[in-house]
């Protein structure tokens, strides 16, 4: 019925007479506005059409959305931002207009949008809503904790800059950029995030939710959280929302505290902790164990700890005072336990500070130190007296020898010194083995002490080495006097002493020239078989370099090529036949020419070089003995002491089989001679030695029967093949029928047993005579030959083989 241009028209008038201001956009561009909207804004329809609504009003609400069935639209208030009434808030109802070209709500589209002057409570309501859209924007941007929206498929909507900082990204779009899967980006242990979705779905809360999660550099920290569930109106979640905390430090701290907790409880020491007033704020279960109180006893109580009489009742709390004035405590006390008992206690004490510095509570430590100065004291005992005798040690016999030297030279008075060394105590060692030999030094340490006065010392140096000092002396012969005590007290049962006497300061100004003194004048005794002590004199100094050159020498002696061996013919006691050769070593000193074997052996034997010198003499007595068969000399054996410190020896065994496989000499022309002083000791090892040897296929003879360690016993337990009567009871067997009853016994003995017998000492016809009626088979002695050096013996054995008859010596 119109045209266009009368349809427009009639719009316009349509537009014009509604009392609501309308104005129709398109896009956000003004396409047309009524009369009541310019008058409403203030402005000329002409200068309105054409303007952009963003521009015009402040705050002006996105575009709605059409929907398919019903246009879009919503109401919503804005301020005019331009024109004489710029300012004004207007209620604004923005409407899509369906089928106008575009899509609804596209910046293309058409709607419609009326305008209304809004009233004073309306200008108010809008005021607060944006106050409070602009507090909650400031709350969430600003606020320490982070603040999240998020999908139940674990998608971030929104985040705050808190959150992002926690999660260690630069912002919250790189949050929602980076970390897109929560369960398997961000939970440490997935089951949390399960677990969390579960509360969720449950309840629509969580409260304190504790878990750890991975920050963006990898790093995890401890973080809890607060959400709850968002739901639309048919109960569907629509998005979690909730706060994020980061607790590491919390948990670093609560770990902490677990720990010291721990330790509090745990620890050895008792621990007590005080308030300001001493009165018991918490204690330890070792703190229990140690005083035997109860902590229910305790707490709130004023400490029982410092025990009465020993301390002051107040001692305690003057402990408190000066921690408060120096800040700590450490010391020793007397404590007492629940039941009165008294123990020293290592107490230590420290305040507890709040930040300002006052403090708060006092921290003890408790503990016993019972077995402490037990130690202590053994320790002083242990560092001032030797542990077996319980007599002063060298140290403290030393310290007090100074101090009586010093108050001679003083006061111009003499002291004396007896050093005592204890004969063939190694020899007593050796035989019944080291629990004799100790019981023997206790017994002579008991004696010694009934011989002297009470301001004499008597101190064990080491060894079977004693010394008595006696501090003040009137004359020379109280330190002969005392010797005489001692030798009469140490006679009956026992190992006499060898006793040097030094006066001081006569004999010495110095401790080491009074100890020097005695030392040389006890060795003297040594040599005396009469008199068993020696007063020092000067000239007994110039025989000691020589007793230590001597040693000296004898440790070079087999390098040096200065040992050799000489051989001593065993015969058969009918036909004469030379049955075997005992070796025997000699020293041919460059200077002092022969030296006596009952000299060195001793020396050998003290200073241990009997080991390597009786590894010399088997290996050089088995060379011998092959240089003789390959010679055509058929002797059966060859003979070789081996002393107890050699059977002792843990490679004894080894060094035999050894130098038999190098010399090549065949073990059955080996025979090892050994004493009864081996079955002291343990007899289960010494056996099983003797079957190691034996093994090897060697011979064995136990030498100088008869006068040692005896026992029927052993003989039936060791593998031997010969026994060697001593010459002391083949010497006077002639003459004294006790000795001819002995060696009868021995050869009878040996006979019933199996053994073959050797007769030692054999030095005249009728000791031959005898021997042989007595059933001896073989002779070893002067009448037969004296020990020969290898050259010699070789003449001696081809002699045999023509004379068969003794060589008169």
């Amino acid at each position: 019925m119109y045209g266009d241009s009368s349809g427009r028209l009639l719009s316009d008038l349509l537009l014009n007479v509604l009392p609501d201001g309308m104005m129709i956009l398109s896009g956000t561009v003004i396409v047309q506005v009524n009369s009541s909207g310019s008058a409403l804004l203030g402005m000329p329809q002409a200068d309105l059409i054409g303007q952009d609504a963003t521009v015009l009003f402040k705050d002006f609400p996105d575009l709605p959305v059409a929907e398919e069935d019903q246009p879009g639209g919503y109401a919503s208030a804005a301020r005019v931002a331009v024109g004489p009434q710029a300012g004004q808030t207007v209620c604004l109802s923005l409407r899509a207009l369906d089928g106008q070209g575009g899509d609804a709500g596209s910046p293309t589209g058409q709607c419609i949008v009326s305008l209304r002057a809004a009233s004073a409570q309306t200008e108010q309501l809008s005021a607060q809503l944006r106050d409070s859209e602009a507090q909650y924007r400031s709350i969430f941007e600003n606020a320490q904790e982070g603040i999240y929206q998020t999908t139940p498929d674990g998608r971030y909507l929104r985040v705050n800059p808190a959150l992002a900082r926690i999660y260690g990204y630069s912002s919250p779009d790189a949050l929602m950029a980076g970390l897109t899967d929560i369960a398997s980006q961000l939970y440490v242990d997935a089951d949390r995030r399960t677990a969390f979705l579960g509360l969720m779905d449950r309840d629509g809360v969580v409260h304190d939710f504790e878990a750890r999660i991975f920050r963006q550099d990898g790093t995890v920290i401890w973080i809890t959280e607060n959400a709850r569930c968002v739901r639309d109106a048919s109960g569907q979640i629509r998005y979690y929302e909730g706060t994020v905390e980061d607790i590491s430090e919390r948990r670093q701290r609560e770990e902490e505290i677990r720990l010291l907790a721990q330790v509090f409880d745990s620890t050895a020491e008792g621990i007590a902790v005080l308030d300001t007033g001493g009165r018991v704020y918490a204690v330890n279960p070792a703190f229990t164990a140690v005083t035997g109180h109860d902590p229910a006893d305790l707490t709130g109580q004023v400490l029982p700890l410092v025990a009465d009489g020993l301390h002051e009742r107040s001692y305690l709390t003057t402990i408190l005072e000066r921690v408060r004035d120096s800040g700590t405590y450490n010391g020793e006390i007397f404590a007492a336990r629940r039941n009165g008992e008294v123990f020293p206690a290592e107490l230590s004490v420290a305040p507890v500070r709040l930040p300002d510095g006052t403090i708060s509570h006092f921290v003890l430590h408790v503990a016993d130190i019972t077995s402490r100065k037990s130690d202590e004291a053994y320790v002083r005992f242990h560092a001032n007296y030797d542990m077996l005798t319980r007599l002063p040690n060298r140290r403290l016999v030393i310290e007090r020898l100074e101090q009586a030297l010093e108050k001679c030279l003083a006061e111009g008075r003499k002291g004396c010194v007896l050093f005592l060394d204890l004969d063939r105590f190694k020899v007593i060692n050796d035989t019944y083995g080291h629990g004799v030999g100790d019981e023997l030094l206790r017994m002579v340490a008991k004696r010694l002490r009934h011989c002297t006065k009470p301001d004499d010392t008597i101190g064990r140096l080491g060894g079977d080495e004693f010394l008595i000092l006696m501090t003040d002396v009137a004359q020379d012969q109280d330190g002969i006097d005392m010797a005489d005590k001692v030798l009469y007290s140490l006679s009956e049962q026992f190992c006499l002493p060898s006793i040097g006497i030094s006066y001081f300061p006569d004999h010495g100004r110095t401790v080491s020239d009074i100890l020097r003194t005695a030392d040389i004048a006890m060795y003297q005794s040594k040599k005396n078989a009469v008199r068993r002590y020696t007063v020092y004199d000067p000239s007994l100094s110039q025989s000691t370099p020589e007793l230590l050159s001597l040693e000296n020498d004898l440790r070079l002696a087999a390098a040096r090529g200065e040992l050799e061996l000489y051989y001593q013919p065993k015969v058969c006691a009918h036909s004469m036949d030379v049955q075997g050769a005992e070796a025997l070593v000699r020293w041919r000193h460059p200077v002092m020419g022969m030296v006596n074997p009952a000299e060195f052996i001793p020396i050998a034997e003290e200073t241990g070089l009997i080991v390597p010198i009786g590894r010399w003499v088997l290996r050089r007595a088995c060379l011998q003995m092959v240089r003789w068969l390959r010679n055509g000399m058929d002797i059966p054996s060859v003979s070789v002491n081996v002393s107890v410190r050699q059977f002792q020896d843990p490679a004894f065994v080894v060094s035999v089989a050894q130098i038999l496989e190098e010399t090549g000499l065949s073990p059955s022309r080996l025979d090892l001679e050994i004493t009864e002083s081996v079955m002291s000791g343990d007899v289960t090892r010494a056996v099983a030695i003797l079957h190691e040897l034996k093994d090897l296929g060697v011979t064995l003879s136990m030498d100088d029967f008869g006068t040692g360690y005896s026992s029927l016993n052993y003989l039936k337990t060791f593998p031997i093949d010969t026994l060697k009567i001593d010459q002391t009871f083949v010497r006077d067997a002639a003459r004294n029928p006790k000795d001819a009853a002995i060696v009868t016994t021995i050869v009878t003995l040996a006979q019933n047993l199996g053994f073959s017998v050797v007769a030692e000492g054999v030095e005249t016809s009728d000791h031959a005579a005898l021997l042989r009626d007595m059933g001896c088979h073989t002779f070893q002695g002067y009448w037969i030959a004296k020990p020969l050096p290898a050259a010699e013996f070789g003449g001696f054995w081809h002699e045999r083989l023509v004379l068969k008859e003794p060589q008169k010596v």
